[in-house]
């Protein structure tokens, strides 16, 4: 049986929870068997009258097992004595659905000369339920608080009963049982039409099926047009994650419908961002679909002969270009010409296209948690290395304490100064591992430049104290390097500053080559414009660059080219496209790109 208890603000009115239990529409039949819409109404005005601050309390139990109106009526009695509630002033009805019955028990919180009990009702009602289940020989639900029931049952003597109990209890550690979702959730998506039970259940067997796999999990979820999101929430719960419909509609919290604890949602969320993204298909699958029934479209009348002629005489009037995949069929000085050209633009496009040391060490930009994750990886036997180095101190150092706090030892000058050799053995280990794990993690993200020297095991005499006094000057960076989420955000700390850093020197770098970059920008525009001449150019200079061209004159072509560029043109009044002057919009496309450079 499964209890559930709800607490009616006075300032709320009782006709939400009147006409669900008194008039509900999903219900097969409904049985009054005490109270009414008026003592609702009545008990609400006596919170109210004495500034009390609930004036309803609602009880719904729901047998596992088929129970009679008799029996449900008993339950309902056993909940007024235990709750100090006097049972001639509840509202009590029986609801029928699928051939199944659940009872509602309504009760004032201003019982006349006190208030309703609430202290540990929860636990107070589960045990009802337990001891209900137990006496009508129903198989017993299991619930948050079954540890307390048994110690209670056991305090007022039902042994018989708390041993029954104690069975559900796992001897695992596990987490409790928690609701999916509240009573008010289910009421709210039960205005709005949507059923949230059917919905809870499809989201467990898409859990299921995915495997533990957010990724899959979230794929499924899209067939349905559900999506799952970050929460609002800022508090220690701000990895939280809920699931809503494509209108918005709140089905609710994921580690709720699932039964995911939020410790082990938190290590699902890191490894499906180290993990590359699933390519979506859908898109693809649209185009494709877009594209044949265009095709079943357009019909026969597409390729009719007349429009294959119309088409053949058009490909006639077009200008034809000629290819230069075979250089040899042009005439020796135009081959020279385009070698030339080739060779300035290549340049060219090799100082726009340069990019930082860092950029090609590093590559475009990575999230922090897929860096971090990359470098606890690489790191995570030297980790390793460092626990056991630091237990191996531990226990060096309690073996000198024990021989330094022993009295009668034979030869303990002999003994302490061999544990003291390997107490400063231990430590000198352990600092050359912290040394080398700190200095890889700088290297690793170019936040030092010296890489680090290999670990020498055991390390040199002359070099223990040096590693001993490293490891006393960075005790809360071992503690960190111990811990395995506050070294965690240590990495993720200082992968932050390394990314800020690489952006620094790499906009610096870009900011010094601004000129070489606008001069080669320039170089690429002119060479463009020697190889496609645009109409504004006068028709004997146009002759006298194709001249110069076929010669393998490449600079004197490209000088005439500069010339008429920096000579002023005539203005012309007229709104005609080609009489637009060309070297205003090549500034400003000059300007835009170099923007984009300096970015």
């Amino acid at each position: 049986m499964i209890v559930q208890e709800t607490r009616i603000k006075s300032s709320s009115g009782h006709q939400a929870v009147s006409h669900h239990v008194l008039s509900g529409a999903k219900n097969e039949a409904i049985r009054l068997m005490s109270g009414s819409d008026y003592l609702l109404k009545d008990w609400m005005k006596e919170a109210r009258r004495e500034s009390i601050r609930y004036g309803l309390r609602h009880i719904a139990f729901n047998p596992s097992e088929p129970m009679t109106d008799q029996q449900l009526s008993d339950f309902a009695e056993d909940i007024c004595r235990e709750l100090d509630a006097d049972p001639e002033r509840t509202t009590f009805v029986i609801h029928q659905k699928d051939g199944k019955t659940h009872g509602h028990l309504l009760l004032p919180e201003w019982q006349e000369n006190h208030v309703l009990s609430s202290q540990f009702s929860w636990v107070r009602l589960e045990k009802l339920a337990r001891l209900t289940e137990v006496r009508l020989g129903h198989a017993l639900v299991p619930g948050r608080h079954d540890k307390a029931i048994v110690k209670a049952l056991r305090e007022s003597g039902e042994y018989e009963a708390a041993r029954k109990i104690e069975a559900l209890i796992s001897a695992e550690k596990t987490a409790p049982p928690v609701a999916a979702y509240t009573s008010q959730a289910r009421r709210m998506t039960e205005r709005q039409e949507f059923d949230l039970p059917t919905a809870r259940r499809e989201i467990m067997i898409f859990w299921e099926e995915s495997g533990n796999d957010l990724r899959k999990f979230r794929h499924f979820l899209s067939s349905k047009n559900w999506y799952m999101r970050a929460g609002d929430r800022t508090d220690r719960r701000r990895d939280a994650h809920i699931i809503e419909t494509e209108d918005g509609l709140l089905i609710g919290s994921f580690t709720r419908l699932t039964k995911v604890r939020m410790k082990d949602f938190r290590q699902l969320l890191e490894d499906e961002a180290s993990k590359k993204p699933l390519l979506d298909l859908r898109p693809i699958a649209k185009k494709s679909e877009a594209r044949e029934a265009r095709r079943v479209l357009l019909g026969q009348s597409e390729h009719t002969v007349q429009r294959k002629a119309e088409r053949l005489r058009l490909q006639k009037r077009l200008p034809v270009i000629v290819p230069f995949n075979n250089p040899e069929c042009l005439s020796t000085g135009f081959q020279i010409y385009l070698r030339d050209w080739k060779t300035e633009m290549q340049a060219a496009r090799a100082v726009l296209n340069a990019k930082h040391p860092l950029e090609k060490r590093y590559g475009p930009e990575i999230p922090l948690d897929i860096q971090s994750q990359r470098i606890m990886d690489l790191i995570q036997q030297g980790r390793e290395r460092l626990k056991k180095a630091h237990e191996a101190v531990q226990r060096a150092r309690e073996e000198l304490e024990e021989l330094e706090a022993g009295r009668w030892v034979l030869f303990k000058g002999q003994k302490i100064s061999k544990a003291e050799e390997a107490l400063q053995q231990a430590l000198a280990q352990m600092g050359e591992i912290l040394r080398y794990l700190v200095q890889a993690v700088l290297y690793y993200l170019g936040l030092s430049g010296t890489k680090p020297a290999p670990l020498q095991f055991p390390v040199p005499i002359e070099r223990q104290m040096s590693r001993q006094e490293y490891v006393e000057s960075r005790q809360k960076l071992l503690r960190i390097l111990l811990n395995e989420k506050s070294c965690r955000a240590w990495v993720k700390g200082h992968c932050r500053d390394a990314e800020h850093k690489r952006a620094r020197l790499i906009e610096k770098w870009h900011e010094e080559r601004a000129p070489e970059a606008e001069r080669a920008e320039q170089m690429v525009m002119q060479l463009e414009i020697l190889a496609r001449l645009p109409r504004r150019f006068p028709e004997d200079v146009r002759t006298c660059i194709v001249t110069l061209k076929r010669r393998g004159d490449f600079r004197g072509a490209l000088n005439e080219v500069r010339v008429f560029d920096v000579a002023p043109r005539p203005q012309f009044e007229g709104p005609l496209a080609d009489s637009i002057p060309f070297q205003s919009s090549e500034r400003g496309r000059r300007g835009h790109q170099g923007q984009k450079m300096s970015l």
